[in-house]
């Protein structure tokens, strides 16, 4: 059994440190969570009903991340700023990268002004892959409010982006 709990934790847990760090904005608070991820899932192993783990997994990660803000909230922390991430191959030209960072930090930053939910599920469709059934699982909502909250977010951005470029052309 521990040797199956060892190969589901190297197999996810890019992924849901990506995620919490997506979340968090913080690299060490992802790391921390991550392992409170793992943790939980051990713990609440009993209470999985089968099926696809990666949601599970992602459920888990994001009550965790519920907590842990919840937490941050009482204590009335000051927001932590979000650290670049380097982004694109190793081998692409410096140029390329630095303008794919930027349009990346800009699209984080606009995702940032969307509603809870609609963060959310942009999130774990865009960055994660994750079907709508599966982001419905993950956020305990219904499938319907899925799709609504995709589309909704959709069209935010694309207000926030004509907004923030003055590029009325961008529909």
């Amino acid at each position: 059994m521990t040797a199956g709990l060892d190969d589901l934790y190297r197999q996810h847990m890019n992924d849901i440190y990506l995620y919490l760090y997506k979340l968090s904005g913080d690299r060490q608070t992802a790391e921390d969570l991550t392992q409170e991820t793992y943790f939980r899932a051990f713990r609440f192993l009993d209470s999985y009903t089968g099926g696809k783990v990666r949601p599970w997994l992602f459920k888990v990660a994001y009550h965790a991340f519920i907590d842990w803000h919840r937490k941050k909230a009482r204590r009335r922390e000051l927001p932590l700023v979000m650290q670049p991430e380097a982004t694109g191959p190793p081998d692409s030209d410096p140029e390329s990268r630095m303008l794919e960072q930027e349009l990346h930090e800009q699209f984080e930053t606009l995702a940032r002004e969307l509603p809870h939910k609609q963060h959310q599920s942009l999130l774990l469709l865009y960055y994660h892959q994750l079907t709508y059934e599966e982001i419905a699982q993950v956020l305990g909502i219904p499938l319907a409010d899925v799709k609504i909250s995709i589309y909704r977010g959709r069209q935010k951005l694309r207000q926030l982006w004509r907004k923030d470029n003055d590029d009325p052309a961008i529909r």
